[in-house]
């Protein structure tokens, strides 16, 4: 009888919890030397809050929640994680430019996000769109990534000079739309 008193504590807390709305991905201890921003889990608390992270696209179910990393934590050989929130969206159908831009243009604007070109990102390759935008978060230059991933199929039998190509294709990747916020001391400044 005495452990049906904890039942009410643990599933408050479960839905707490589970209510925070984000997961955390943080491996391991910092790397020595390396440096966060200035009071790290405020500014992943400004960023997991952003309003774009709130758009839902058309057509779209979330892949997980908003997901926050701490930075300077060895993640493999060469890479060491950086401040970040990350969302990510399987779409029903592939977005072209003027579609992304619809939908998330207004929303980042308005939350004071400016549409910069990013010299750091190759021309959009067939299939995949970027946009970029900057803003101050907390005192700290950062960036809005959105990066949009065409469906991705192969040929279910591939076809070659004595064979035309099939009619039927497999889906080797599903559409993906992903919103990264990060620290990015070369976004200009406001």
């Amino acid at each position: 009888m005495g452990s049906r008193k904890f039942w009410p504590v643990v599933a408050l807390l479960t839905i707490a919890l589970a209510g925070c709305g984000w997961t955390d991905q943080t491996p391991g201890p910092r790397e020595p030397g390396c440096t966060v921003p200035e009071d790290e889990d405020a500014l992943l608390d400004a960023y997991a809050n952003d309003p774009v992270l709130a758009v839902r696209p058309a057509g779209a179910r979330p892949v997980g929640d908003v997901a926050r990393t701490t930075g300077c934590h060895r993640l493999n050989k060469e890479d060491v994680s950086v401040t970040s929130v990350s969302l990510s969206w399987r779409p029903d159908h592939d977005y072209d430019d003027a579609t992304l831009r619809e939908t998330f243009d207004p929303v980042a604007r308005y939350g004071g996000w400016s549409a910069v070109v990013d010299p750091d990102l190759p021309a959009d390759t067939p299939g995949e769109l970027n946009l970029t935008y900057c803003r101050t978060v907390r005192g700290v230059p950062s960036r809005l990534q959105i990066h949009s991933q065409a469906t991705q199929r192969q040929d279910v039998r591939p076809s070659s000079t004595d064979r035309p190509a099939s009619p039927q294709w497999m889906v080797i990747a599903p559409a993906l739309i992903r919103l990264d916020i990060y620290p990015y001391p070369a976004c200009p400044k406001p």
